[in-house]
């Protein structure tokens, strides 16, 4: 996702508040200007980016004391590290890594089961279109790949596609288990949303009254929602193109062939259909408004297996979400709703 929004004639607070909201997102404002708006409205913007979750994480803080706004940062990037140690599945130590290696994990913490199970909800929801077990094919992918331009052979692909199933991921209390050796989660899809969630709550809970959370694809907002953040839909078909400005006070999150291709021609990429081994067909990119990031992120990722007008019906049946669709002929689709949310 890109961002951007416009300006308006009187520097009022409110309007101030606004623009510099959205100029900490990505917007071509001069730092000139960006400093006078910043003053007129007396606050202070503190936009700090790391690298979190195996991608680019954005804080963005508009806090009348600069000094507080600051330590408000500091400690939500602390709890986004705490998380990442439980729901990460390429650090050796968490939770989540220790489920792929040894297929059961008693005692697991609270926030991993909660991720575990709504991932599988999701399933549920999708008849497998979303599947948390497709780790083995994604991971075959990757390590492919890596090695050079070669995609995986039918034979490898079949191998590991019989290691996927939802069905065989069990969660009982709070131990999580894979039915069978040899089978891994990756909670790529749904957990960057959670953890998205959890740091807006974190800049609340510490009396953040504006703030805006950008992790990839997903991002959420908080104490806007009378003067919302504009956030521009990237098109998947032209660089820096947008398909429209949405008035953001809740959550987002995009999902596109164009942010890891495995090929040049997008054919096949990071986003894997589980029933299939093989990455979406039809579609270049989708974009989801929800109540929750974690229901944005799932909602964009199963969406985008399931194609055009199957995702389209899907994203209908929940409650608080629309959405649009992009073809890979670049043909768009919209839940009923959407219209209403562009700003």
């Amino acid at each position: 996702m890109v961002t951007d929004g416009r300006t308006g004639r009187g520097p009022s607070r409110r309007k101030a508040v606004r623009i510099t909201a959205v100029a900490g997102v990505g917007v071509a404002l001069s730092g000139a200007i960006l400093k006078e708006l910043i003053e007129r409205a007396s606050l202070h913007r503190v936009r700090v980016s790391r690298t979190q979750l195996g991608t680019r994480v954005t804080v963005t803080v508009l806090h009348p004391s600069a000094e507080e706004g600051r330590a408000l940062v500091a400690g939500t990037f602390a709890e986004i590290e705490r998380l990442e140690g439980i729901l990460s599945r390429y650090r050796a130590a968490t939770p989540v890594a220790r489920l792929n290696r040894e297929g059961v994990v008693r005692d697991a913490p609270a926030e991993m089961v909660h991720v575990v199970a709504r991932a599988l909800d999701y399933a549920r929801r999708s008849d497998g279109a979303f599947d948390p077990t497709v780790a083995p094919v994604l991971n075959l992918y990757l390590a492919r790949f890596a090695e050079g331009a070669s995609p995986p052979t039918a034979v490898e692909l079949v191998a590991a596609h019989q290691l996927v199933d939802w069905r065989e991921l069990h969660v009982d209390g709070t131990t999580i288990g894979l039915a069978r050796p040899g089978m891994a989660v990756t909670l790529d899809g749904i957990a960057k949303g959670y953890v998205v969630d959890r740091a807006v709550a974190a800049l609340r809970e510490r009396g953040a009254e504006r703030v805006l959370v950008q992790a990839s694809g997903d991002m959420a907002a908080a104490g806007s929602e009378h003067d919302p953040w504009a956030v521009a839909i990237q098109d998947p078909h032209v660089p820096e193109g947008v398909l429209g400005v949405v008035a953001l006070s809740r959550s987002i999150a995009s999902s596109g062939d164009y942010m890891q291709s495995f090929t040049p021609d997008r054919r096949l990429h990071h986003i894997i259909d589980p029933r299939t081994g093989r990455s979406p067909e039809r579609t270049s990119g989708t974009t989801v408004l929800a109540p929750t990031a974690l229901d944005a992120d799932a909602a964009s990722t199963t969406a985008f297996v399931l194609g055009p007008e199957a995702g389209i019906a899907f994203l209908e049946t929940l409650d608080g979400v629309e959405g649009v669709l992009v073809s890979k002929e670049g043909e768009r689709l919209a839940t009923k709703g959407f219209g209403r949310e562009l700003a």
